[in-house]
């Protein structure tokens, strides 16, 4: 009895030992892969970001949303850049437009928002407002 509960242990053990190296020998070869795919996809992020537009339900407002911010009430205009900037030209294009996607409030995302501001017959500043906002998210 007392061998066969040695020759347990030891087969136990061994099964642990052989199976731990395995895992080992999978994690570094998952994460070398993941690791090379993470620096392509960051350098491609990083030149355009992505854009998927979906419906979100907030605590008092329900619209359209890129992801990079929740604003609705933020004076957005041009110089500015960052999220809001990327979720005003992610909307933009959601809507028709042909924007680069890259936090830059700069002349291309004026025009458009200009037009976009006339094609919703709301005052055509350039600036994104509230009510600009409100169509966006339209």
């Amino acid at each position: 009895m007392r061998s066969s509960t040695r020759f347990r242990g030891t087969f136990t053990g061994a099964a642990v030992c052989s199976a731990l190296a395995l895992g080992t020998m999978l994690a570094s070869t998952s994460t070398a892969a993941a690791s090379t795919e993470t620096e392509r996809n960051s350098t491609t992020v990083s030149a355009q970001a992505a854009c998927s537009v979906y419906w979100k339900v907030g605590v008092d407002y329900a619209g359209l949303t890129a992801g990079y911010s929740w604003a609705w009430n933020v004076i957005i205009r041009q110089g500015n850049t960052g999220d809001r900037v990327r979720e005003i030209q992610c909307l933009a294009n959601y809507h028709g437009y042909s924007l680069s996607v890259d936090g830059q409030f700069g002349p291309s995302t004026y025009n458009a928002v200009i037009a976009f501001q006339r094609a919703r017959g709301i005052g055509a500043d350039g600036i994104v407002g509230p009510s600009t906002w409100r169509q966006l998210r339209k």
